[in-house]
Order: C-alpha cells, then structure tokens, then sequence
C-alpha cells in the first residue's frame, strides 16, 4: 500500500519537486557506484601489491631455509666421500695413542666439512658419526641410542662418536641403510621440536656392499628453520607453516599448527595442489578467510603464508573512510546543488503555470508576461505572448490565415511537377541522342522512360510476368552502362506464365539487391538468373546470384516479424515485397523467402497458379 501511494505521489509533484527528486536519485546512485568501484578496485590493487609483497618476501624465506638445505646436504656429502676418515676407519690395530690421534683427526673432519658450513646458517645444531661396530676403532667407542643423544651435556656445534652397536637396531637407522646414501629426515619418537638428518657413510675407495662406514646424524632445532622464515610476516595476522616430506607442520609462528597433518586437515587442503610447482589459493581456516602462498622447498618440504583477508580490508579501512567521506560530502553538494537549480529551473514554469490558470476562464486575455531568459523557458513565454497576441486578433488571424492557406495550395499545385512531362522530356532527350548517335544515352533514357512510364501507371494493379520482367531489363540496361561487365543477368522463364498476372515491382528490388549486395561484392563477373516455374500448384520466381551471401535465417527472421528493416535503393523494402504479396493473396503460405546453398544466394517469390484458395488448399492436402 506504501508503494501505491509513494508513486500515485510522482505524477502529482510540481515540476520543482520532479526535477529535484530525479537529480538526488542520479547524484546519489551516480555517486555510491563510482565510489563503490573505486573502493574495489582500490581493493584489488591493495591485494596484488600485498601478494607481490609476500611474494618478495617469502622467496628470501625460501632462500634462507634452502641455504640450511644445501649446508646440510654439503657436509654430509663431503664427510661421507672423505679418503682420510675412511684410512682411519680401515686401520688394523690402535694404541692408545694412536687411536686418541685419529679420532682427533675425525673431529677436526668433523669441523671441516659440518661446523664449518653449518655454522654459517644455524646457531644450534648437533652432529653425531655412529661408526660401524666392525672397524676396530669402533670398540674404544660407547654405545648410545638416538633417543639419549638429547640429554647429553653439549651445546652449539657439539660433535660426538659413537659405537653404532646399539643404534643399528632402531628404526631410524635400518631406514637410513636401506636409503643407502640418500638423506633420511625423521623425527625422534614425539618430540616435534628437533628434526634429524642422518646419512650412510660409504668408504669411497671400494664399490661394493661391504663398503659400509657407519651413519652420520645432524640435529637441528626446528626454531632455527623459524629464524630463516619469520622476516616473511609480512602483516601482523600472517600465519607461517613450514611443512616436511609427509605435509606434517615442522614449525609454525602459531603454536597450535606445529605438528598438524595438512592432508588430513580438509580447511587447508587447498594449498597440497601447488606443494610441486607453488601457487596462491583462496581458503577459509577457522571461520577466517585467508589467501594463502605456498612455495616448494627440497626434500619436499612447503613454505605456506596465510594471510587473512582481514589484514587486506584492514589497510583499505582508511581508504574506505576517504571514499565514504567523499561519497557524503558528494551527495550533500549535489542535493544543495539540486535544489538550486530545480528551483532556478521550475520558478518561471510555475509563474507561467499561474498565469495560464488565471486567463483558464477566458475573462483576462490582454496579458504580457516578460521572458525570463533566452533559454527553452524564456520560448515557452515569447510563444505563450505571442499565443494571446493572436488569440485577441482573432478574426483578423481567422481570415489571414485562409488567405494564407488558399496562396499556399496555388503554390503547391504550380510546384507539381506532372510526370507525364518528365516523360516527354525524356522522349525528346532521347530523340536529340538518336540523332547525335549516342547509343549509351539513348539506351539509358530509353530504359529511364520505360521505368518511368511503368512506374506512373497504377501502381495497385496486376501486370502479366512479361512486363515485370520488361521493367527488370530496363533496370539492368541502366545498370550495366554503370557498372559495365561487373555482371551478367540471365533469364529462365517457362512460357506458360509469361502471361501470368502477379502485383508490380516485386521482381526488380530483388535484382537490385543481387547486383549491390551480391555481385559487386565479389572480383570476378557475377551472375544473376531470373527464373520462373510452377508445378501446377504453385509459381516460384527465384532470383540467383553469386555473390557472397548473407545471414539468410536473419533475413527471413525479419519477414516473419513484418519489420521493415531491409530497403532496396528506390525504397521499396524487402519486407514491403514479402507483405504485399501476403495481403493479395490473403494466405501466410506466400510470400518471399530467402536461401544460401551451395554457395548461391536465393530469393524465391512463392504464389498461387491461377486456381482460386479453396481449390489451391485441396490439392495442396491430396
């Protein structure tokens, strides 16, 4: 009911209210939609900078972690292909003295080849070489398991030696044998705050099975990977997961992450389809959007970044403000701004408004009302004086306006030109080229003549096919004095319907379109046929041509809806044509049709042969 009453309110408005009522509502929408794209775009260029940003970012991250990598992989190649421990390893017998030298030797190899390169990346690290239990140097060795190694006194860079006689029997030890030289990464038991690194030590100088030396193992806190990646923040709310081989969380700057399993965590499992080639994706952890960045490291290890969409909106909430600031102080001008001018606008109207309200009932006719301005108003006023300036001479106006009238006709009747003296100029045109032997001239007179002369008789009234034929030639000799060879119009006619009555000028528009639309479209000589055949039940006049054709469904689309759309150039239309033909007949079953086969454009007229609609109907059926 409140909307029935709000727009029964519209048409009832002054004009004053109209116009400001329509100039809020464009100025309002005008401005919350440019200010609202503005915001969005603002928006998208915010995040793509914001992504490039931790793009940067995390590709130094991912350098830092993949230096750690390399120093790993470095040392542990360098001491396991080391001639010197291998000789060492090899000797028969010890004394005392000797085996405490060698093992020195070990551990300056020890400090060459790890701490040296280790160092260098991480500040917490151990490194321990399980030394086969068959070399004899292996028997002035302890024995430990992995699991003690932790509670051993030694800090930074700590090296030790040990028997390999208990270890060989625990897991980690039999996989990093069966690895035979690749790097096994393992966790000790639960404890997810230190990640091992062990690798088999080969004697480089013999190449079989037997050639085994022992196992070295690293030990590195997983807080100095946190020290390579936590410069990636790059806003307060990003959360950093560093994830292994297994897609379990090796260290994260959120605590409740480290140790979690990605692949069994369905809210993060978006980011597992870029772990090979890295990418960005969209999820949503914990009821909060984020975009997050994953970047693949060695060993199948992740670099992943989640940024939360928050962080984004958070840095354009300025922007916001501004945008919404401008949008207010946009629409406040533009409301002031619009009632001015409405009210500059609508006060000559209604003081015009009230005259005429006041002279309604014909008691006050002398008035004079000064224009406000040249404008369209200041029309409206001078026509309204001039209006009542006439009204009060009315008589006199009654009768001078008759007289007007009468002169005008005379005048329009002297400036008719009578056709049938066009056509005896032409004919004597055409007799003066005759004489002169212009044989161009006198074949386009003659033919303009003919058209003419068949155009000026009833034009309402059936012609045998002959002469719609006879009018298509004259046409074409005029055309082919213009365009010369461009084309050639050839005519298959069966003799029974020469005769054959059918409406005017329903033949030459299509010949025309041939020759502008088809021919004159193509570089080689174009052909048009004019053909006419019946069955007995029908006639089909179809015009030909080679040109390159066009969108035939369109064109009979167009017939079907009875607009008139396609034009020939003397302004009788196609459609003209197709309901002409529909209307004589009074049947939808003729009428004109288009087709592209075969690369020929057709036009097919299609009308009744010479039997009444009743009879045409019931042979049409049997």
């Amino acid at each position: 009911m409140f909307k029935n009453k709000s727009m029964s309110f519209i048409p009832k408005a002054s004009i004053k209210i109209k116009i400001a009522v329509l100039f809020i509502v464009l100025i309002t929408l005008s401005a919350l939609l440019s200010n609202g794209i503005l915001y969005f775009v603002f928006m998208n260029i915010m995040r793509e900078q914001l992504l490039e940003d931790q793009q940067n970012i995390m590709l130094q991250s991912r350098s830092n972690v993949q230096n750690v990598e390399n120093s790993i992989d470095q040392a542990t190649y360098y001491f396991s292909t080391d001639k010197t421990i291998a000789d060492i390893l090899n000797k028969a017998t010890f004394d005392d003295i000797e085996s405490y030298r060698d093992l020195n030797t070990i551990n300056q190899q020890f400090i060459k080849y790890l701490d040296v390169p280790l160092s260098n990346v991480v500040s917490t690290y151990s490194a321990t070489f399980f030394v086969k239990n068959t070399f004899p140097v292996a028997a002035e060795l302890p024995t430990i398991q992995l699991e003690q190694l932790s509670k051993l006194p030694g800090g930074t860079g700590s090296n030790r030696f040990f028997n390999s006689d208990e270890a060989e029997n625990e897991e980690w030890f039999k996989r990093t044998v069966e690895l035979s030289g690749t790097l096994n990464i393992f966790y000790a038991n639960d404890d997810r705050d230190r990640v091992y690194f062990a690798k088999q030590v080969r004697n480089p100088l013999i190449l079989n099975t037997t050639n085994e030396m022992g196992v070295i193992v690293i030990a590195i806190d997983t807080s100095e990977f946190g020290k390579q990646i936590e410069a990636s923040r790059l806003t307060q709310g990003t959360q950093l997961l560093l994830a292994d081989q297994n897609n379990q969380v090796l260290y994260s700057n959120n605590p409740t992450l480290k140790g979690m399993d990605i692949s069994r965590t369905p809210d993060l499992a978006p980011v597992l389809q870029y772990t090979d080639i890295g990418g960005t994706s969209d999820l949503k952890y914990n009821q909060t959007r984020y975009i997050a960045d994953t970047y693949p490291l060695k060993w199948g290890w992740n670099l992943i970044a989640l940024i939360p969409y928050s962080d984004i909106t958070d840095r354009l909430s300025i922007i916001f403000d501004i945008i919404v600031g401008i949008t207010v102080a946009v629409i406040v001008a533009g409301i002031s701004f619009t009632l001015l001018l409405s009210n500059s606008i609508a006060r000559p109207v209604i003081k015009l408004a009230n005259v005429m309200r006041n002279i309604k009932d014909g008691s006050t006719m002398d008035v004079f009302i000064e224009p406000p301005e040249q404008d369209e108003v200041g029309v409206l006023y001078r026509q309204f004086n001039n209006l009542m300036k006439r009204i009060n001479g009315l008589v006199d106006d009654v009768i001078e306006s008759g007289e007007r009238e009468r002169q005008a006709e005379m005048k329009a009747l002297q400036a008719q030109i009578n056709p049938h003296f066009i056509y005896n100029t032409l004919d004597s045109i055409n007799w003066m080229a005759l004489s002169k032997n212009e044989d161009d001239i006198v074949t386009m007179v003659s033919s303009l003549a003919h058209i003419l002369r068949y155009s000026i008789k009833q034009p309402n009234e059936q012609v045998p096919l002959r002469q719609e034929i006879e009018h298509v030639q004259n046409y074409v000799n005029i055309q082919s004095l213009r365009y010369g060879d461009n084309f050639q119009v050839s005519y298959d006619i069966e003799p029974e319907l020469y005769d054959y009555l059918l409406p005017k000028f329903i033949i030459q528009p299509l010949i025309e379109n041939a020759i502008l639309h088809g021919t004159e479209q193509i570089t080689d000589q174009g052909k048009i046929v004019l053909r006419a055949y019946t069955d007995g039940i029908v006639v089909r006049i179809i015009v030909e041509d080679n040109g390159p054709g066009t969108d035939t469904a369109l064109l009979n689309d167009y017939l079907d809806r009875e607009q008139e759309v396609l034009h020939s150039s003397d302004g009788i239309g196609i459609s003209n044509i197709h309901q002409r033909i529909k209307l004589h007949y009074e049947d939808n079953m003729f009428g004109l049709r288009f087709y592209y086969t075969d690369n020929v454009m057709k036009s097919v007229i299609t009308v009744p042969y010479k039997v009444s609609k009743k009879t045409l109907t019931e042979k049409i059926s049997t």
